[in-house]
């Protein structure tokens, strides 16, 4: 199939096309998320992207066809030449996700359309232009991908920069990328990764580095809050230069924004409070599929 072009956005004159891949591997993360491997049809290389962007997945649900959701990408554009595509798709319920994970298989064909976004865009900017030195990555649970990403290209690009990524679950049982994270931090020594979980009370930082990454915190480069959420004096006491940092928050609305009912703070009013510069806060918010 040849690729077709969908549309132009208006926003800076961006060029959306639409792709058929098939899906060639699908690995289990948890019981809820999983990573699909794609192929394109044509082996043509997929649209250029920056690490951050979404794509539109069309899949036919039994509710309804030619159906979409949003969701990050997950591959690095550096690893996408010879038309390979990576998506990782978790299911909390709504319409759309769980069908995909029930119903889709390898050798099935879908439908992508992208790239969309500018998530990230201005710090990778900042980056190659050498005027910014300090990442701070805030995902929550599926947040976790567009960082993911950004550290794969990191590594490919030989990027000179320190990224701290402060990942947040409820507990272990809903870490994703188990396998990946690891890699990230061996092929990345300027990675450091803070794994928040919020619901575990009654275990120790050791123990979470001795189940989820062998008992080697690289040179203690991983850490771990426990029994609470991230608040601000946690990335303040980890990281090196936060006051000139850049900030990138990915997850749901109210880990983003809070909740105005409890009266609860997200990562915007912490950081906010703690004295970053809004400018320097990017946030990609997403809801349930």
């Amino acid at each position: 199939m040849e690729l077709r072009r969908v549309r132009e956005v208006v926003q800076g004159g961006q060029k959306v096309y639409q792709y058929d891949l098939v899906i060639t591997e699908i690995i289990d993360e948890t019981e809820l998320a999983k990573t699909y491997f794609f192929k394109n049809v044509s082996d043509m290389p997929i649209f250029d992207y920056h690490p951050g962007q979404d794509v539109k997945l069309y899949f036919d649900t039994p509710l309804k066809r030619g159906d979409f959701r949003f969701y990050s990408i997950a591959g690095s554009p550096t690893r996408t030449r010879d038309g390979t595509f990576e998506l990782m798709i978790k299911s909390e319920g709504g319409t759309f996700a769980p069908y995909f994970h029930q119903l889709a298989r390898p050798g099935d064909i879908v439908t992508i359309e992208g790239p969309y976004g500018r998530f990230m865009k201005k710090a990778l900017q900042m980056i190659e232009e050498g005027r910014l030195k300090t990442l701070v990555f805030l995902g929550a649970s599926s947040g976790i991908v567009p960082f993911k990403c950004f550290v794969d290209y990191s590594t490919d690009k030989g990027l000179e920069v320190d990224v701290y990524i402060f990942y947040v679950n409820r507990t272990r049982r809903d870490f994703i990328y188990k396998r990946t994270i690891p890699r990230l931090l061996d092929e990345f020594p300027r990675l450091r990764l803070v794994v928040n979980f919020t619901r575990e009370h009654d275990v120790s930082r050791q123990e979470i580095i001795d189940e989820l990454f062998l008992g080697d915190d690289r040179g203690g480069r991983v850490d771990a809050i426990l029994g609470r959420h991230v608040m601000f004096d946690d990335i303040r006491d980890r990281v090196a230069g936060w006051d000139s940092a850049y900030y990138g928050i990915c997850g749901g609305a109210k880990f983003i924004a809070g909740d105005k009912e409890r009266g609860t703070d997200g990562m915007i009013q912490k950081l906010e409070k703690g004295g970053v510069t809004r400018s320097m806060i990017e946030i990609d918010s997403f809801g349930t599929g």
